[in-house]
């Protein structure tokens, strides 16, 4: 059969094949489909005896079980390589596409796609299943379409768009449509036809909500999806949508156009919405418009009662700004001012000010050393030493503070702020001829800084050596450090910063190195899970209130396990949730509280067929896929983009609204298993 590289028309081949399946609506004898029976949880012994396998990254012992009689035994076998994503396994894989139960070809499909080799195109398409009048096979099919998104070529992407004769009901086909649309963007293949048929399926008000909400984040992730044809639409359909998750979404895509008369109708949104994270979603994607045309309506924003908006107004003046209004925004600094928010807009400020404005500069150095000196705790220290980083004449200050504190929140901040100033647009004009005498001076200083094999210290550090923006290249020629940083560092809970020196390393000696992948070391318990039961919820107490949390017990088993054993051990008790990203997640469980922190094992990345389509996703966060060790993260809103490459062990059952009002530096109090139903 001939490969499907060719542009579509129906004639004959693998382009014929696809035709068939996708647009006729043949009545096809029903295929096996025994959910009911189909047990795909950890209970089974066999399936256990997979999940062990999988946890341990031995492929080669997982095949035969392809051949279990027992299909919910098969399912867990093939589903295991969607994690391991080895493409060692694509023949093996490809010939479960045959597996007489549908639920076991499914995921058969999902791990091709995880695996993401072209070579599995042609083998896809040749599954896809015409759709019988009890669309028994369109779960199979959406995971087809939705791994071609992820494995197959530009004609693919054109032909799968050029399907429009869906029914408005034939939700898992459309869903796997939009699905491959996203991911083929987040490959940078894109058609005119992808994103005309994400319109129409947005502006349907028959399409179910997950498939409307799937096309409103293609365009708001991926601004070549938003052609100019498609511009007024969009505007149109922010301003009717009633569902905020799709608003905010259209709030990302509008935003970054250069449509007439869009300064007055962010004004409108900015003024008028009340989810505070379309508001996000807008003062992040500004890009088009002059500050001006939207001062007042950013001004007032800089003082909007939820944090994060504030915040990204503050940032947005950084970004927009002009240096002729910089007492305008000064005036802005008022003492009520929130430190989340004041440290932004000084950064800002510090951005926009220019060399010559002397006076200016050295005022607001002066109030930001001011402001560090009075705070009293290490997060907010830590965001004014970011700000001196804006200013290339504070380098000598940051040197003289790395050595007055013992913060690792802190100490990350002022290599941060090194790595800010070497790549200041007038760093060579602050310094003239003395520039390679600074840069010098910069530069050795935070190799010597890495020898102390602080963690946070060496992968911050290790991030600005091979950033060529940086200009460390031929400044280093002594390669002692990088034993003595290595030696200290302990594996694997410091596998990020190894793996940021080591490549720091290839970068500035033009060798190569492949990231350290962690060996097995922390089976899963899964005795602990049979002792809390079908349904294990947590109260993560907090200094803001509580958040109950839904644990997913079979999706996730060595997930839930490892965190379950870290709340009986009271590990998260006074942590803090050290990362806050406005609409987007909060992170905690850092021993460092820097984001560098780690234990002394990993455990393995589980990716299956969960989605970051919903709000208050409870997922592991990683430097990697199978680093994971403490640290996790909730999500504020979907975030498809993290979709089959970060677990999903969980969701907010209820206290979504205690999520949201999370900042950097507040805390975890205790963890508590609420529930236990055997």
């Amino acid at each position: 059969m001939r490969s499907f590289n060719k542009v579509f028309t129906p004639a004959t081949g693998l382009g014929l094949v696809l035709w068939v399946a996708l647009f006729i609506h043949s009545c096809v004898p029903p295929t096996d489909h025994v959910n009911a029976n189909l047990n795909l949880g950890f209970n089974d012994p066999e399936v256990r005896k997979v999940l062990q396998l999988q946890d341990k990254g031995l492929s080669d012992s997982i095949y035969p079980y392809f051949k279990h009689k027992n299909p919910g035994v098969r399912y867990a076998a093939v589903k295991a390589f969607a994690s391991i994503r080895s493409e060692n396994a694509l023949d093996s894989v490809v010939n479960m596409l045959k597996d007489p139960v549908l639920e076991v070809r499914a995921m058969a499909a999902y791990a091709l796609g995880q695996i993401g080799s072209p070579k599995a195109e042609t083998p896809l398409i040749a599954a896809f299943t015409a759709q019988d009048t009890l669309s028994v096979n369109n779960m199979f099919n959406r995971q087809i379409l939705e791994a071609l998104g992820r494995c197959g070529s530009k004609t693919t992407l054109k032909n799968i768009a050029s399907v429009v004769s869906y029914r408005d009901s034939d939700d898992e086909l459309l869903l796997g449509q939009t699905r491959a649309f996203y991911h083929f963007g987040q490959r940078n293949i894109f058609d005119p036809a992808a994103s005309s048929r994400a319109m129409e399926l947005l502006s349907n008000a028959a399409i179910s909500e997950p498939i409307r909400l799937q096309s409103a984040h293609y365009f708001g992730r991926f601004k070549e999806a938003v052609s100019p044809e498609l511009v007024d639409r969009l505007i149109n359909q922010l301003g009717i949508e009633d569902n905020p998750e799709i608003r905010m979404a259209l709030a990302s895509a509008v935003s970054r156009t250069s449509a007439t008369g869009l300064d007055k109708k962010l004004v409108q949104l900015l003024t008028t919405e009340q989810d505070y994270r379309v508001k996000c979603n807008a003062l992040r994607g500004f890009q088009n418009i002059e500050l001006d045309s939207v001062k007042a309506t950013v001004f007032n924003l800089v003082k909007d009662p939820n944090l994060h908006v504030a915040a990204l107004a503050a940032e947005l003046i950084g970004r927009k700004g002009k240096k002729e209004e910089l007492y305008d925004y000064k005036a802005l600094a008022t003492p009520e001012l929130d430190w989340r928010v004041k440290t932004r807009l000084y950064q800002s400020m510090m951005k926009l000010t220019p060399l010559f404005f002397t006076k200016f500069k050295n005022e607001l150095a002066a109030e930001v050393k001011f402001y560090f000196s009075n705070a009293t705790g290490a997060y907010e220290k830590a965001e004014w030493l970011r700000v001196l980083g804006e200013d290339p004449y504070q380098y000598l200050t940051l040197t003289n503070l790395y050595g007055k504190t013992t913060q690792p929140v802190e100490r990350t901040a002022i290599i941060e702020a090194f790595g800010k100033i070497l790549q200041h647009p007038e760093f060579i004009k602050a310094y003239g001829s003395k520039y390679i005498e600074v840069k010098s001076y910069i530069i050795k200083l935070l190799v010597n800084l890495s020898k102390s094999g602080d963690s946070g210290t060496v992968a911050a550090a290790s991030v600005i050596l091979k950033d060529p923006k940086s200009g460390a290249k031929g400044f280093v020629s002594d390669t002692t450090w990088f034993e003595s940083s290595k030696s200290r560092l302990k594996l694997p809970q410091d596998v990020e910063s190894y793996n940021e020196l080591m490549q720091a390393r290839a970068f500035l000696f033009d060798s190569t190195y492949n990231a350290y992948k962690a060996p097995y070391s922390h089976p899963i318990d899964f005795s602990a899970l049979e002792a809390q039961g079908d349904s294990i919820e947590v109260v993560m107490k907090t200094t803001k209130g509580n958040i109950t949390l839904l644990l997913f017990t079979d999706k996730a088993p060595g997930s839930v396990a490892n965190f379950l054993e870290l709340c009986q051990k009271d590990f998260y008790d006074n942590k803090f949730f050290h990362r806050v990203v406005p609409n987007f997640v909060v992170q905690a469980g850092c021993p460092r509280g820097d984001g560098y922190g780690g234990l002394n094992y990993t455990i393995r990345s589980e990716l299956n067929l969960n989605y970051y389509l919903e709000t208050g996703l409870l997922g592991m966060a990683h430097a990697g896929n199978h680093t994971e060790s403490s640290q996790f993260f909730i999500t504020h809103s979907p975030a498809p983009h993290l979709d089959g490459n970060y677990t999903i062990f969980g969701k907010v059952k209820e206290g979504m609204d205690v999520v949201h009002t999370l900042y950097q530096g507040d805390k975890i109090i205790d963890v508590i298993i609420l529930k236990a139903n055997k």
